[in-house]
């Protein structure tokens, strides 16, 4: 089961991802994705930043 922490976490920063951070939840890269194109994101270079809130919700900046 993930663990999620009351600081949000970066899933990605400046358009590349934090993989340390998909490592310590568990997550990858194809999971990311998903979450981004379910926002109509398909590129994640386009992402300025993207955090998993401690409810496990995703929140996107983007350019």
């Amino acid at each position: 089961m993930e663990e999620l922490t009351a600081q949000p976490l970066h899933l990605i920063r400046h358009g590349k991802l934090v993989y340390d951070n998909l490592m310590k939840l568990g997550k990858s890269e194809p999971w990311v994705r998903e979450m981004l194109s379910q926002l109509q994101i398909y590129d994640i270079r386009d992402v300025r930043y993207a955090l998993l809130d401690q409810f496990g919700s995703v929140h996107v900046l983007y350019a």
